[in-house]
């Protein structure tokens, strides 16, 4: 697996996900490990060791990769629901003369 490039990776997993019928969505990973999940500080320092994360404003700590994996996760999810998010034309508005508020009938 180490020898194989991230874009020939990338490319067998949309293959397979294709033929799945799993939607694959794309993310940029960039500062997932530094990146507080429950805060949004980013910062060189949250990672103090390899291994480890902790916030520096907030405190939450635990496994850099877990802590990652959340970040990766949240994107992806922000990405899903801005790509499917329903395409609405614009509402007609009623004429001048009309008026789209119930009519009221009353017997003369």
């Amino acid at each position: 697996l180490n020898a194989w490039s991230f874009y020939q990776l990338q490319a067998f997993i949309r293959y397979k996900a294709r033929r799945a019928g799993v939607p694959v969505v794309v993310v940029d990973a960039a500062n997932t490990s530094r990146r507080c999940p429950r805060c949004g500080h980013t910062a060189k320092a949250n990672r103090p060791i390899r291994d480890d994360f902790a916030c520096r404003r907030c405190g939450l700590a635990g496994a850099a990769d877990q802590v990652a994996a959340v970040n990766v996760r949240d994107r992806a999810r922000m990405t899903w629901a801005v790509v499917n998010q329903p395409i609405v034309a614009d509402t007609p508005r009623p004429a001048a003369d009309t008026s789209d508020k119930p009519r009221i009938f009353r017997p003369e």
